[in-house]
């Protein structure tokens, strides 16, 4: 019996960069490296070689992949041990095996489910002869398949966290397991104020309920976990795909729930850790380098956050080094075009484009995209048909291909596409992260990853330098963010530039806009001569400013990994300590403030438990003072009250504001008298706030702000604001109504000037030196966008709401009402005690409705709450 020959050695090179012409010719290989390439793979053999957790940036279409790709396979091929090459999708897989195979480097797709592997690409992989090209969700799992790799590359790193922290999250939907989500909720029920609970028991609650997020923090309640857990488990009687993937993320933390946070809406829950618990997974841990490969990497611990990672060094171009570029993106705003309907007028565009792709945040915003944008006529392309490519819809013509959540991982240059439409703000894509932004004001953590769905969304099309396409920026609340100064200098220059000229541009009629477009589609000397003339001067004046955050959130993110490692060995006392450090590492950051307030209350929550657990009493004192001082970082925000004291200690001090409203309200229980009386004014105050009309609406607010114990009443003379809600002299609203705006167009220089000036008038009208902290100026309107002039006006303090607000503060209110209308058979001073528990029950105290009320600025996000 002949033997065989065993394989011809493999070619080695010094470095990835003298690999890649050494490369076989396949007759599609790319004509040589670009500098950007050469200048990070150089960088890397000199400086990062051995580092065991590196970052790689490099802009997009400037060669990422391939980068990532060699450096792999010259790992590989030196013998230091297997490579994997990771990607977040399927389909961006098939992209890589493409790539790969074009340039020669030998890969072998080891993605989809473990029975479907060939057996010989296994092998390959195992015996180092090849690159795995897999997908994150075959590494981050209870068992990954993979053996142990020397090296493992992962692209598109910036959109890592939802993938990473996806097998760590139990998602419990209220519509696909009810029961579960019912037992789960009696398992936590005990700290639940009784008005929430039955808020969440509702069959079909007000807008404002289905969006409220609390976060249940389980180490706070030993006897949660038993419950909890059974609950949970049940999801192991069940055989829809949802309920399998929720048993794998309920195993990788099983053992471990006292270090998770229940996030709990109407709608679903979600029981994670604050960050993934990475160090578990061996296959992640016992590589060598882990590399993560990203267009838009970010400064503020991102990365670090999302992959579980203390630190990670970070290697992009030298500032000297010459900045790579995209190609043009004309944006357009429809929502800023003069008199018409913004969602129409996106589809007279896409028309004229005769392709668009179509992103949205959610599954429910997608579906409403592809009703109210795609063009008639045109076929519609969903997820499932652009899973391994999208050849099909880059080779057809009148065509939507609408995509949820897909900011990533979508190539389309040239003729492939020349429009891209951005539906719905990606501001939260999970519950910690609506927590983070809508209840604990921390979105400072979550910014980078904002930025970079938008910025990765915008560039779709974009691929190279020649490539050009238009860009419909078609919902409001993305518009808004776009033009916030505060954001887009953020923002790489090119794309600062060609933001700055799409805001003028659209501030105009839709004839004139339709012209631009038209020229613009033509890319002939109309184009060149004018736009890119004005794009290129807004370049000249832009540059790219690191937020002011982004350093110290940076160092507080290896804390916080830290901490929840301590947590997961039952080292409660270490993990606080390690988020009392990430805290002070934040201190010194104003816009981090709502952020070090949560953090600080997650360190008084662990310490707490690690004084239960010792019974040490010292223990218990450090967990007060964390608290007390998360409490006042918080202000405005009220989320934690809900959860204090802990247990076996006395409650807080009332705030002078909220003695003020129970001791107005237990006298104006009797002032309203009978329940029919009461039911009167709770009709007229709920009607008039669904007016339009100014005469009408007007005194409704000042009757809510009665309702809610408030000196409430529109004040006599000029320039007045049209209600002022005073708790005596500790905590003030001026409301401004502007209910007879029109929801279409935009809030003006002159509305945000009235708004200005009103608590200053409120004080000199009660004779107060000076206005109380935390006081707030509000215009209420159903616009949702500001002019770009009045933003700028705007001062510290101002904050916007829609009439749909505070008409679901109104329905809060007669839920109150309800309850208060029983306490009047008691003399004044005995209704108080049931008052005060009535309000913090109803979360309306005075703190909680400034709270409510003040989560949108009407101009720098910044300093609205200096």
């Amino acid at each position: 019996m002949a033997f065989k020959k065993g394989p011809a050695p493999e070619l080695r090179a010094e470095t990835p960069e003298k690999l890649f012409p050494l490369l076989p010719r396949t007759g599609e290989n790319s004509e040589g490296l670009w500098s950007q390439q050469t200048d990070l793979m150089r960088a890397y053999i000199s400086k990062r070689v051995t580092a065991k957790d590196l970052s790689i940036e490099l802009p997009t279409g400037t060669g990422k992949t391939l980068t990532g790709l060699l450096i792999a396979d010259w790992r590989r091929r030196e013998g230091k041990g297997r490579a994997i090459f990771a990607c977040p999708t399927r389909q961006l897989v098939k992209q890589v095996m493409q790539a790969a195979a074009k340039e020669g480097i030998p890969v072998v797709d080891l993605s989809g489910p473990f029975g479907d592997w060939d057996a010989s690409a296994k092998t390959s992989y195992e015996r180092a002869r090849a690159v795995a090209v897999t997908t994150y969700s075959a590494i981050f799992n209870t068992s990954p398949k993979l053996i142990d790799a020397d090296v493992i590359v992962f692209d598109d790193a910036h959109a890592g966290e939802q993938y990473v922290s996806h097998a760590y999250t139990v998602e419990v939907s209220r519509a696909k397991h009810n029961d579960i989500y019912t037992a789960v909720l009696e398992a936590v029920r005990s700290t639940l104020s009784p008005d929430r609970y039955s808020q969440l028991i509702m069959n079909n609650p007000g807008s404002g309920t289905r969006e409220l997020v609390d976060a249940l923090f389980l180490a706070q309640h030993e006897d949660w976990i038993e419950p909890l857990s059974n609950a949970l488990n049940l999801f192991g009687k069940k055989d829809d795909g949802a309920a399998r993937s929720a048993m794998f993320a309920r195993r990788a933390i099983d053992g471990h729930l006292s270090s998770c946070t229940l996030y709990l809406s109407w709608n679903r829950m979600e029981i994670r850790p604050a960050t993934p618990p990475t160090f578990e997974n061996t296959l992640f841990t016992n590589a060598n380098q882990r590399i993560y490969l990203s267009a838009t990497m970010g400064a503020a611990g991102e990365l670090e956050r999302a992959f579980g990672r203390p630190s990670i060094k970070k290697l992009s171009l030298p500032p000297e080094a010459p900045t790579p570029r995209s190609g043009r993106r004309f944006l357009v705003f429809p929502h800023h075009v003069d008199s018409v309907d913004p969602e129409a007028f996106t589809k007279t565009l896409l028309a004229k484009m005769g392709k668009a792709v179509i992103i949205a945040p959610s599954d429910h915003e997608a579906e409403k995209a592809e009703e109210v944008l795609v063009p008639d006529g045109w076929s519609v392309f969903h997820k499932g048909d652009v899973e391994e490519s999208f050849d099909t819809f880059a080779s057809a013509t009148d065509a939507a291909a609408v995509l949820a959540n897909r900011y990533d991982g979508i190539d389309l240059p040239g003729d492939a596409c020349r429009a891209v439409t951005l539906y719905g703000f990606p501001g939260t894509t999970n519950l910690q992260e609506r927590f983070y932004k809508s209840r604990a004001r921390s979105s400072s953590v979550t910014d980078e990853r904002v930025r970079s769905r938008v910025v990765q969304g915008i560039g779709r099309c974009t691929r190279h330098r020649s490539d050009w396409a238009l860009v419909v920026i078609a919902d409001s609340e993305t518009t808004t963010y776009l033009s916030r100064p505060e954001v887009t200098r953020a923002f790489p220059p090119e794309l600062q530039a060609e933001i700055q000229f799409g805001l003028e541009q659209s501030e105009t009629t839709p004839d004139e806009v339709l012209e631009n477009v038209d020229a613009f589609l033509e890319q002939g000397t109309n184009w060149r001569d004018n736009a890119e003339k004005d794009i290129t001067t807004n370049l000249t004046s832009v540059r790219q400013v690191v937020p002011a955050a982004a350093d110290a959130l940076a160092r507080a993110a290896r804390f916080e990994v830290e901490s929840l490692e301590s947590q997961w060995h039952e080292d409660w006392k270490t993990a606080a300590d390690k988020l009392h450090d990430a805290a002070t590492a934040l201190g010194s950051a104003r816009d981090a403030r709502g952020y070090r307030a949560t953090l600080l209350f997650r360190a008084a929550v662990l310490m707490d438990k690690a004084g239960r657990l010792r019974e040490d009493p010292a223990l218990a004192s450090a967990a007060d003072a964390l608290a007390d001082q998360a409490v006042r970082a918080a202000t405005p925000a009220t989320w934690m009250n809900s959860y204090l004291p802990f247990a076996g200690r006395t409650a807080m001090t009332a705030s002078p504001a909220f003695t003020s409203a129970v001791v107005r309200l237990s006298a104006y229980i009797g002032d309203v008298g009978t329940p029919a009386r009461l039911s009167q004014i709770i009709s007229e105050t709920i009607s008039g706030l669904g007016a339009i009309d100014h005469g009408t609406y007007e005194p409704a607010l000042s009757a809510l702000g009665k309702l809610v114990g408030a000196d409430a009443s529109k004040p006599t003379g000029d320039a007045r604001t049209d209600s002022q809600w005073c708790w005596d002299d500790h905590l003030w609203l001026s409301l401004e109504a502007k209910s007879e705006h029109v929801p279409e167009g935009l809030i003006g220089a002159e509305d945000v000037r009235q708004v200005n000036g009103h608590l200053g008038l409120v004080a000199h009208d009660r004779d107060v030196a000076a206005i109380p902290t935390g006081s707030a100026a509000v215009m209420i309107s159903p616009r949702t966008l500001v002019n770009r002039t009045a933003m700028a006006l705007a001062e510290p303090g101002t904050w916007r709401v829609t009439p749909a607000n505070v008409l679901a503060l109104a329905v809060d209110v007669e839920r109150l009402w309800s309850h208060l209308q029983t306490l009047r058979t008691l003399d004044v001073k005995a209704r108080r005690a049931p008052v005060a528990e009535a309000l913090k029950n109803a979360r309306l105290t005075p703190e909680d409705i400034v709270d409510r009320l003040t989560l949108t600025p009407l101009g720098d996000e910044n300093s609205a709450s200096e």
